[in-house]
């Protein structure tokens, strides 16, 4: 799946929103005591028995509750850090820094290194379970919530989609400058073959003149000449 993929899936995830707290019943001495409180618990008895509805929100949700840039706010000029990417090998804190992304209390990536360390064999749901435990307890001393890793996890791929566009135009602008460069140069090219090619073929046609000059010239002095050798006249 391509990074540009991974991101319109990502915006098309639901997260489900924290359940609120439960409201207090009604005391019960005071039930029946009017025909207005009746129907009133009557309405509440017919909503808790229909199924409940599990409110959610959406990526672009959490992220704009969150503190820091909105998903279409967050831009990379991949100008900034191409220095910093060599053999091969890139530099993604540079990337998030050029896209000015706030720090997290609990990095996407330290998720994962949690997840990493879980038993594979542990069921879905079992890992969630741990995990939301553990970030229980960093919640009260770091601030971290699903909330903040969802939106730390979805501005840095929006940072790295933002990175790659920009560089794929960069790149497609400079291998057209390179590529009209090429067509400059096979013509250069093609016309000093064509050179070296009349060139050759004057030196060709010269020469064949000059010699047949060259040998009526000789006839004037092989006239005049005694016929010994090296003169053509020579007998055998």
């Amino acid at each position: 799946m391509s990074l540009r993929d991974s991101l319109g899936k990502a915006a098309r995830l639901l997260f489900v929103l924290p359940p609120e707290e439960p409201k207090p019943a009604p005391d019960s001495a005071t039930v029946g005591e009017t025909d207005g409180e009746l129907d009133s618990l009557l309405a509440e008895l017919g909503r808790k028995q229909e199924a409940p509805t599990v409110p959610t929100r959406t990526v672009e949700e959490i992220v704009r509750e969150a503190g820091g840039p909105n998903l279409d706010q967050i831009r990379v000029d991949s100008s900034t850090t191409a220095a910093l990417i060599t053999d091969g090998v890139v530099d993604f804190g540079a990337i998030y820094t050029a896209a000015a992304l706030p720090p997290a209390p609990f990095t996407a990536e330290q998720l994962l290194e949690m997840l990493t360390a879980l038993p594979h064999e542990l069921p879905l749901e079992t890992r969630r379970s741990t995990v939301r435990v553990s970030l229980n307890a960093l919640g009260k001393s770091m601030g971290a919530t699903p909330d903040t890793i969802v939106a730390d996890a979805s501005r840095k791929l929006t940072a790295l989609a933002s990175y790659l566009d920009d560089l794929s135009k960069r790149t497609a602008a400079e291998v057209a400058a390179a590529e009209a460069e090429i067509v400059e140069l096979q013509a250069r090219i093609e016309a000093r073959r064509q050179s070296i090619q009349s060139a050759q073929q004057t030196l060709f046609q010269t020469t064949q003149r000059c010699t047949a000059e060259s040998d009526r010239l000789d006839d004037v002095l092989e006239f005049f000449s005694l016929d010994v050798a090296p003169s053509k006249y020579a007998p055998p």
